[in-house]
């Protein structure tokens, strides 16, 4: 399907095969090179810009690999803060090409997926070397860390990308199976959740409910947990075509669904006594919506588990019922608390990855091929980095829907390759 003369969107699934770089690295490295650069509005241009600097410890990746994430979609037109302009691209796997004074050289050529959230240098943490921890990080394309030499970092939309040498992830070959690496990153997030949920519940439940349970990153999510024991997913979704494609995309897992609209209270309650826990639910909160969080906690009560993740769009202050905690404040951290207790019901805060789900995650995209094609099930791709721009124009003139005729229902995960790998 042509959406512009140049763009072309392509349902890939499992069945991609990565082309990996045989072009040699360029030596010396260019002073500048092409990025596409999103000015407040939403429009994005190529520009040619500066190449990154780097700090001693710093490395200079260049993507091939790139996933377009829902959450720089919804920062296409209002930019983070005060920003007139950046480089987006968050989601990317590539090759080191360049690496600070203090990093060392043999790491040149390896390929890796990248962690975005680059570390301050300063804070405690950081003193300790535990920089995946830091309470002052940046987030490359959004906000630079407060580290007061630092510099905000543009993200994957740009031939190079520089970041600290501890976000770098080795992908141990995942590349070459039929795997995109860049979704090593998504499914990080459901690697950390699901050991977190293990860790604070002393095993894996057995039913597990997932409020805005159809999403993107419910994709994730539901197939890890499935491999993981899980037998009885309670999804709980917001709009049908989210829904009817989580179903498609289930089919092949061996174990029990039950889908109910977060609207469906009379549904919901009658769940609740077939699937009753003496102990109350476990539930992972994907939504951050106002409306849901008292059905959240009713639903946990008496004794049960929340496990947090999902904010709210736009900004948008929302509460957490019988707190003065904002969840955007609880779920990044900035509150300063790991847990809270909503009237006997554990709240407990999951955002991103650490160092131990990055290992976790690499090693469960090795071993396991039915996870991998899980995974890519809702993969398009969009051509190569040179249609970033038609790319993006698509998204923000189409929004980020579940429905991309004619291929039926698609989730919103796009994605594009660099071009050079395309160069014979």
């Amino acid at each position: 399907m042509k959406t512009s003369s140049k763009l072309e969107l392509i349902p890939i699934g499992s069945n991609y095969k990565s082309i990996l770089p045989k072009y040699p690295i360029p030596n010396p490295l260019p002073e500048r090179m092409k990025a596409w650069v999103t000015y407040k509005g939403g429009k994005t241009i190529l520009e040619e810009v500066p190449l990154p600097k780097m700090l001693a410890d710093d490395v200079l990746i260049e993507p091939l690999w790139i996933s377009i994430c829902a959450s720089d979609v919804n920062k296409f037109i209002n930019l983070t803060g005060n920003q007139k302009k950046t480089i987006f691209g968050h989601e990317f796997a590539g090759r080191v090409v360049g690496v600070g004074k203090n990093v060392n050289e043999t790491l040149i050529g390896q390929i890796v997926v990248v962690e975005e959230h680059y570390p301050c240098l300063e804070c405690n943490p950081c003193l300790r070397g535990k920089f995946d921890k830091c309470e002052k990080e940046g987030f490359l394309g959004w906000y630079k860390s407060d580290n007061a030499k630092d510099w905000l970092r543009n993200g994957a939309f740009a031939e190079f990308v520089s970041i600290h040498e501890s976000c770098l992830k080795l992908t141990q070959g995942i590349e070459k199976l039929n795997f995109f690496p860049s979704l090593a990153e998504p499914l990080g997030n459901a690697v950390k959740m699901e050991r977190i949920v293990r860790e604070k519940c002393g095993k894996v439940p057995e039913t597990l409910l997932i409020w805005g349970g159809c999403g993107a990153q419910a994709l994730y999510m539901v197939p890890y947990f499935a491999n993981k024991g899980v037998k009885n997913f309670v999804l709980i979704y917001r709009g049908k075509p989210a829904m009817m494609y989580m179903k498609r995309c289930i089919m092949d897992l061996n174990t029990k669904f039950y889908f109910v609209n977060s609207e469906n209270q009379q549904e919901l309650n009658l769940l609740r006594k077939e699937l009753g826990q003496e102990d109350g639910f476990i539930s992972i909160e994907l939504t951050g919506q106002e409306k849901v969080q008292k059905m959240v906690i009713e639903y946990a009560s008496p004794k049960g588990r929340i496990f947090y993740y999902g904010l709210p769009q736009g900004e948008k202050k929302v509460m957490i019922p019988g707190t003065n905690i904002d969840i955007s404040t609880f779920v990044t951290g900035k509150a300063g608390v790991e847990e809270l207790s909503l009237n006997g019901v554990k709240a407990v805060r999951v955002m991103g990855r650490d160092d131990e789900s990055w290992e976790e995650t690499i090693t469960a995209l090795k071993n396991n091929t039915q996870l991998r094609r899980e995974i890519m099930k809702p993969l398009v791709t969009a051509g190569t980095t040179e249609n970033i721009g038609d790319l993006l124009d698509y998204l923000i003139n189409n929004g980020v829907r579940y429905k991309q005729e004619p291929y039926g229902l698609r989730p919103a995960k796009f994605v594009v390759v660099s071009e050079k790998m395309m160069e014979k």
